[in-house]
Formats: structure tokens, sequence, C-alpha cells
């Protein structure tokens, strides 16, 4: 009887624990412990893609606009998109209403252009960077027999800010050729034949926008294709401005190497199509535990996707209301709490007054698949994982002007400051000052936060 009595109120007790312990792990992850966090409004995962076109032979999948208002005046008219294709599949012709600079992060393919009068065939593989200008017919192919081909691609619309169409001339069902929508007297008239048999030419085509093709057919696609591109079909030799090619972007010497990492770099300098459209591509390689030196960019805003490997990254902000402040981080400090993307209120009563600046901490991981948004003159910092490299592409926005500052390594922009200024600046003894802002001997890519080995003072 006793037994009986105390059963019931066992079970109430149990599940009041089990509650708690529930709220507690879920305070416990809302806190930002044990998960990757968000690093809102900068960070985007794979979730946040949507997929234009999928199917066996591949796939073309566009990232969501930029929309946050913190975001939308640097990168809002901009949209990153990757296209993946199966060994020998087949691109169908087709233009964008925006400009296109891709990235060739896997494989190796053709791609032909229909623009100015000229037919251009280019050989593109891994590593190189192509400049494709808005309404240019492309069609396009894998060229390997076994390897995916895989695409990265930053597009600036030039009609609608933030949003742009891939128009087909030729289709069927899937995709719809643009042509269909004409009444028949302008299509009679325009291609001086019936639209009976126009249609027999433009509307047969049910395969789907990426389709298989043969070996004998990927060689004739290949066999007019170099490096510098081949114009047939009339019209005369461009100028340089519209002398279009890939560029090798890992084939070049890296701006920056060390044990920790190499970076690669293409300017406007060297593209003249990517002066036009004020961008620079970069491609940092991160070894495994390595980091990157914190760091800024004066004029360009970067669009960086995660192409390898996984890491996490972090940034200083002054626009966040949330995240973690430079005071809340001396507050924690010997708790060995570790914060990913966490959003703080101010407290109560509490005003920023203008002119005293707060910083707040974003921070997340990262993964092949994330995009970054990293705005000019904010400090930032990508490090690798333990087990893998991290490569990071990243397009550069407004970049013509643009000079990357260092904040740490033997090329820090603060060891250029004056014996006066430093003695003005630094609430610590010469001497000291010296030591810490000269102990670290690399430049750029560096020991990461794990495996680094502290010098003594």
């Amino acid at each position: 009887m006793k037994s009986s009595a105390r059963s019931p109120l066992v079970l109430v007790l149990l599940l009041s624990l089990c509650s708690s312990l529930a709220l507690a792990s879920y305070s416990y992850v809302e806190a930002g412990e044990g998960q990757s966090g968000s690093g809102r409004p900068y960070h985007f995962g794979e979730e946040s893609f949507r997929h234009w076109t999928r199917s066996r032979q591949g796939r073309f999948r566009v990232l969501g606009r930029f929309t946050h208002e913190l975001l939308e005046d640097a990168v809002g008219n901009y949209r990153v998109a990757e296209l993946e294709a199966a060994p020998r599949a087949f691109l169908q012709p087709s233009h964008y209403d925006a400009d296109e600079v891709m990235f060739v992060r896997e494989g190796e393919g053709v791609i032909v252009l229909l623009s100015r009068g000229r037919r251009e065939s280019f050989c593109v593989r891994e590593g190189d960077v192509l400049v494709i200008p808005a309404g240019a017919v492309v069609y396009s192919a894998n060229t390997h027999d076994s390897r995916w081909f895989r695409v990265v691609m930053l597009l600036n619309p030039v009609f609608t800010t933030g949003r742009f169409e891939e128009f087909f001339p030729i289709g069927g069902d899937r995709p719809e050729s643009f042509f269909s929508v004409f009444s028949d007297d302008v299509l009679q008239a325009a291609f001086n034949t019936r639209r009976e048999e126009w249609e027999q030419v433009f509307e047969k085509q049910s395969k789907g926008e990426i389709t298989s093709a043969s070996e004998e057919q990927i060689r004739e696609l290949s066999r007019s294709c170099s490096r510098g591109g081949r114009g047939r079909g009339g019209g005369e030799s461009g100028s340089s401005m519209w002398d279009i090619k890939p560029s090798s972007l890992t084939g070049k010497r890296p701006s920056h190497s060390n044990n920790h990492g190499r970076l690669y770099e293409i300017t406007g300098d060297e593209c003249p199509q990517l002066r036009a459209l004020d961008m620079e591509v970069g491609l940092a390689n991160i070894t495994r535990g390595s980091m990157m030196a914190p760091s800024y960019s004066t004029h360009a805003n970067k669009i960086a996707v995660v192409v390898e490997g996984s890491g996490y990254f972090e940034m200083a902000c002054p626009h966040l209301s949330g995240g973690r402040s430079s005071s809340r981080r001396r507050e924690e400090r010997g708790h060995g709490r570790r914060e990913w993307g966490r959003e703080e209120e101010e407290s109560e009563g509490q005003e920023e007054q203008e002119g005293a600046r707060r910083y707040r901490q974003v921070k997340s991981r990262i993964r092949e698949g994330s995009v970054i948004v990293i705005p000019a003159g904010h400090p930032t910092t990508l490090v690798a994982g333990e087990e893998e490299n991290l490569a990071v592409l990243c397009f550069g926005v407004n970049a013509n002007h643009d000079e990357k500052v260092f904040l740490a390594g033997k090329n820090s922009a603060l060891q250029q400051m004056d014996e006066a200024a430093k003695a003005l600046a630094f609430g610590a003894e010469r001497e000291k000052v010296e030591r810490v802002i000269g102990a670290q001997t690399d430049a750029v890519f560096l020991r990461g936060p794990k495996s680094r080995r502290v010098s003594s003072a």
C-alpha cells in the first residue's frame, strides 16, 4: 500500500526533474555552448541555398539575397551560386542578366561564349577564374569522363537589384524557350519560316537544363577550345577589355606563403574585366591547425565561400547590439566559456553614449559550403580545424583601391608606429610593448590557437 501511494509522487518528481534537465540543456545550447553558432547576419550555411535545377546530371543552386540592413547597401546586389555537372554533362545555352565571375573549384570543362559577334571557346580547369559579361550566350560541358565539374560564381545583376534571371533560347517543357511567348507573326518574320517548322527545332529539347553528352560530342566541343579563347564567326578582334580568357588563380605564385598557409590573388591590375567590375578574387588555403592573422580590407567588402575543410571565423563588429562585448569577455575570462554567435541584450537602462564605441564578437564554425560576408574595415580572422586544411574563396567587391591591413605578425601595421606614438597610445612600458607586438615572427598565416607556443616574456 505504501509503495502504491508513493508511485504517483515519484513519477511527478521524475517528470519535474526531466523537465528541469531539458530546460537546462536548452539554456546551455541557447547560450552557445557546444554548438556552432549562427554568426548572424554575416554567416550563411547550406540551408540558405535554393536549387534552381537538380537532376542526376547536375545541379545549380543560388544563395538567398543579402537583405539584412547591415549587408544590403554593401553587397545587396550580389548573388552567390554553385554549379555541379556530372562527367560528360552538357549545359544548355543560356544567358544571365548579370555579370558573372566564376571560379573552378574542381574538375575541368569547356565553356563557350557567343558575344560581340564572336564564338570563343575556353578550356578551364581547377583553380581557374573566368569573367563572363552579362548577356553573353554561354554553353558548357564537363570534359572529364569520371570527375565532376564544380564551379563557384558571384553574379552582379544589371537590371533588378539583387535579382537575376536565366534566359534559354532553346527548350521545350524544361527549360522553356523564351521565344515561345512571341507571336506567330513575329517568329515567322524573324526566322523566315513557318511557326510549325520553328517549333520542331526550338521546342523539342526535353532532357532538361543539364543533359548527358557522348564521348564523341565532348571531343567535338573541346576541339576548338584553348586557354586564351578562340574567336570565330566573324567580327573584329576586341580590345584588351574584351579579350576574355581564363586566369589560373592557384597556378600563379602566391602573394603570401609559409608553413601555415598560402594566399593567391587576382586583382584588376591583372584582369581588365575584374577592374571594370571593381572586383578581385582571392583564395586562402590555411594549413590545418593554423590561422590567418587578424586583418581588414580598407575598401573591399568580401563575400567568402568555404570550398574545402572546416574551422571557424571571428570578427569584431561595431554595429550589432548583441554578441559578446569586450567588457563581457573580460568578465568571463577564467571561466573557460566560449561563445559562438550568441546575441545578448544590453543591460536594462544602459544607454550607449555617442562616441563610446563598443564592439561585439561575431563568431561561427564554418565548413565546406558556408558563405561569410566580411564588410570593409572589420577586423577578421579565419582559423582552420585540426583535421584538415581550410580553403576559403574570397570575392572582393569595391576592390580597385583596396589595401589589406594586417594587425598581428611581422607585417602588422601596429609595428610601424613611431616611438612617441607607442608611448602615448599604449598603457605599458616601452620594452613590454615592443616584446608583445614584436613576438610574432610569422606574417599573414600563423600558428593556430590550439597549436601555438607562447613566447615567454
